[in-house]
């Protein structure tokens, strides 16, 4: 079965308790693994693909920020979990690895944002995956590329037939930081030999509310109406995808 929201594996291993955990509850760590996909065929940036406008495509870079999770679980308490910021790299297995440290309950739903939090963005130098070493930053008054794609289209008239989606904005009318929560009613329960699978669907970068023409426009680079119609499209990329207790 399948339900909206987004992209992981997610397995439940006992760690030692933590801080700000009770003795009794002992820390979990929900382990997520971030899988792309393209409309109904598996991803690759090697493959071409079809896009609504009848274009053709293919991907050679696709990043993203995944911040501030929490989770809801089946008792109706919600946990926010700290320091939550990852950088999807989609070239990088490893970056598509989260972890994230939960207690020994059932959960119902997990939430996140797709992109960086505007306190985030003007806190100043960041390290980790938000060190604007990482290609990843544009200046402190636009703040993080929230997610970046590039390629190549025979439908772009840019030189080498390229195509640049590089989307930020964290203020006012220009906010294209999404929240999401992905629902996981109807998962009996979460078990290591049984996992969660987290999706993310590439295709709706171009496939949406607004269909994005590679055609009409190959680049942006930087925070207004079609960021902002990138963004509407790409918030619905995340299912969760499951296999039904036997």
């Amino acid at each position: 079965m399948r339900f909206a929201g987004t992209i992981f594996v997610l397995n439940l291993l006992l760690l030692p308790p933590m801080m700000g955990f009770k003795k009794q509850d002992a820390a979990h760590a929900l382990h997520i693994v971030v899988q792309p996909i393209c409309g109904n065929r598996p991803f690759s940036f090697d493959s071409s693909f079809v896009n609504a406008m009848g274009e053709t495509f293919q991907v050679s870079k696709c990043l993203f920020y995944l911040s501030n999770f929490s989770v809801t679980y089946t008792d109706g308490k919600k946990e926010k979990i700290p320091a939550s910021y990852f950088l999807i790299d989609l070239s990088d297995s490893r970056s598509c690895k989260i972890q994230l440290p939960v207690q020994n309950k059932k959960i119902q739903s997990i939430h996140f944002l797709l992109g960086i939090d505007s306190a985030t963005n003007v806190r100043g130098i960041q390290k980790g995956v938000l060190d604007p070493a990482r290609g990843m930053f544009w200046t402190w008054n636009t703040g993080y590329v929230m997610a970046k794609m590039e390629g190549t289209s025979t439908a772009s008239n840019m030189p080498g037939k390229k195509f640049s989606y590089h989307i930020g904005g964290y203020a006012g009318d220009q906010n294209v930081v999404k929240s999401i929560e992905l629902f996981l009613t109807g998962v009996k329960e979460i078990k290591k030999e049984q996992p969660i699978v987290l999706l993310a669907d590439v295709l709706h970068w171009f496939n949406g509310p607004s269909n994005l023409s590679i055609a009409q426009q190959p680049n942006c680079h930087s925070p207004g109406e079609l960021a902002q119609r990138i963004a509407e499209n790409y918030q619905s990329m995340f299912s969760i995808q499951t296999t039904p207790n036997p």
